[in-house]
């Protein structure tokens, strides 16, 4: 059987086509799920770890206030006066509703903030899971269901003077960070206490109930401290789901973002579908493409079979014509590849210019990409990430040094006045008078918005910290011109001191940031040391 040359090379073009395009189809087809499935890690981990550093820091701060409130308000407790004014703001921002004082043995003596209803009468008859052996620290209790109208969750705390301060909290904080979390058909963010009772679910009755979950494999895992990804059956749900979860280290309440399996698959399909509709167009393109440059080929051929047909008679000249090399039309030849050459030569000069331009280009927009990545582009200081990792180093290495965290008093007053460019300006003007007043080897960055920190790695004494600081804070105070206009603005610093003792980066910043805000809560432009 003998085929026209034209059908035999479309026959191999549509093949050699063919075989890519439902490699890539079947590839992308099967690929499609596990993408979906991939995707669980960069989005639903990623959003379980955003939602537990909140509520760590959360913690932090409520635990914090909550043990600040305790010391001041000792001498008012027992005197059995309520909490100073003062301090409401603080606690309703931290959700607190009520705080009682007890004796060593768990009865009540007192409520001093709040009213008596949300506080129980003992800590032993009324509410037997309380712990009352290790109250040396400020922690939260899991959620109590027993001797309480409802679910309640508290801070719980033993002072020197042996009295026990038990805070009642609203979890409101914690369900708008659950609430905040909604995507697909049916997914979610769930939060439970570290024995598995609910504090933040989309099932209301679950929530209202504090519903025990622990039987579930992923709260399981949560309990347990583990962090991931991972498939389970969600009796709320009743359907099978993949999540990823968290644990917040500091209360050891778990996270977890759960998706139905179902809405990745049929997002899956929508992708196979798709592949499968593109595979068909390309096929049918390529079908088109290849049976015209099938005819491109062979039209020439066509032509000059027709035309050799009338030489026959000459091929002997031919012959003889074709075993020399000079005629003209060779001469011809040879002088197009001379020229063709040329060409090629010059071109690949051309070339290496330009690649070794490109090069140098690329080394410098890489050079300035990474002191972005680094700085600040305002002020030109050091970035919050450039900071935090000397920070770290230090930590690392157990050194003892100094940390301030500076925060401007008044800057958003300036910007609503005189506009962002001022305040830039500002900002900018600041961070160059405070680098000429420190040491060479400290370090000025700014944190964030109107905050700084300086770390001064050689400064090992706190009372020469607090002079520095004190130094800044008369520096921060001094009058600036900007643009004609006078511009005063003061700042409140908290000074730590790093010993060794400090067991991350957050913790030692936390401690700094809170003598900062006592300052700012005791009249602004002062220096507080952290305890």
């Amino acid at each position: 059987m003998k085929l026209p040359f034209r059908h035999l090379l479309f026959l191999v073009m549509i093949l050699t086509s063919l075989i890519p395009i439902t490699a890539i189809s079947f590839w992308s087809a099967n690929s499609a799920l596990e993408n979906e499935y991939n995707m669980v890690h960069d989005k639903h981990l990623l959003l379980a770890q955003n939602i537990t550093k909140a509520l760590n820091r959360y913690a932090m701060d409520a635990l914090a206030i909550f043990t600040s409130v305790t010391n001041i308000s000792l001498q008012q407790a027992n005197q059995e006066q309520g909490i100073a004014e003062e301090m409401f703001s603080l606690l309703s921002t931290i959700d607190v509703v009520s705080i009682g004082v007890f004796d060593q043995h768990g009865q009540r003596e007192t409520v001093v903030y709040g009213s008596e209803q949300s506080q129980p009468l003992s800590l032993t008859d009324s509410i037997n899971s309380f712990d009352l052996s290790n109250l040396s620290q400020a922690h939260f209790t899991p959620i109590h269901k027993e001797g309480v109208v409802q679910p309640t969750l508290y801070m719980i705390r033993q002072t020197t003077d042996n009295r026990i301060w038990l805070a009642t909290m609203h979890a409101t904080y914690i369900k708008q960070l659950q609430s905040a979390i909604m995507f697909g058909q049916k997914g979610h963010a769930a939060i439970v206490d570290q024995q598995g009772n609910v504090l933040a679910h989309p099932n209301v009755q679950w929530q209202a109930e504090a519903k025990n979950i622990s039987k579930v494999s992923i709260v399981q895992q949560m309990m347990n401290g583990e962090s991931g990804v991972s498939q389970f059956y969600s009796p709320a749900v009743k359907a099978d789901m993949i999540a990823g979860f968290d644990v917040v280290p500091l209360t050891g309440w778990g996270v977890m973002i759960p998706q139905p399996i179902v809405e990745l698959d049929q997002r899956a399909f929508v992708v196979i579908k798709f592949t499968l509709l593109v595979a068909l167009i390309s096929l049918l393109v390529c079908s088109i493409f290849s049976w015209w440059i099938v005819g491109l080929i062979t039209r020439p051929i066509d032509i000059l079979t027709a035309k050799t047909r009338g030489i026959t008679d000459e091929v002997r000249d031919i012959h003889r014509h074709s075993r020399g090399i000079h005629t003209a039309e060779f001469a011809k030849l040879f002088d197009s590849f001379r020229q063709m050459s040329l060409e090629i030569k010059n071109g690949r000069e051309e070339l290496e210019v330009r690649v070794a331009d490109r090069t140098a280009d690329l080394a410098e927009a890489q050079a300035k990409a990474l002191h972005l990545a680094n700085h600040d582009a305002v002020t030109g200081l050091a970035n919050r990430v450039a900071i935090r990792g000397e920070i770290e180093s230090l930590l690392q290495q157990k050194k003892h040094f100094s940390l301030l965290f500076i925060d401007l008093d008044g800057f958003k007053s300036v910007n609503d006045r005189h506009g962002h460019r001022v305040g830039d300006e500002l900002l900018k003007s600041l961070a160059d008078k405070a680098n000429k007043h420190l040491f060479i080897h400290d370090i000025l960055a700014r944190y964030g918005g109107d905050e700084f920190i300086v770390l001064m790695p050689k400064m090992d004494s706190i009372s020469a910290a607090e002079c520095a600081a004190e130094k800044l804070l008369q520096l921060f105070s001094e009058p600036v011109i900007i643009e004609d206009k006078v511009i005063a603005i003061s700042a409140c610093i908290g000074v730590a001191l790093s010993t060794g003792l400090d067991k991350d980066t957050d913790s030692l910043i936390h401690r700094a940031d809170t003598a900062m805000y006592l300052a700012k809560h005791q009249g602004k432009n002062k220096v507080m040391v952290a305890s």
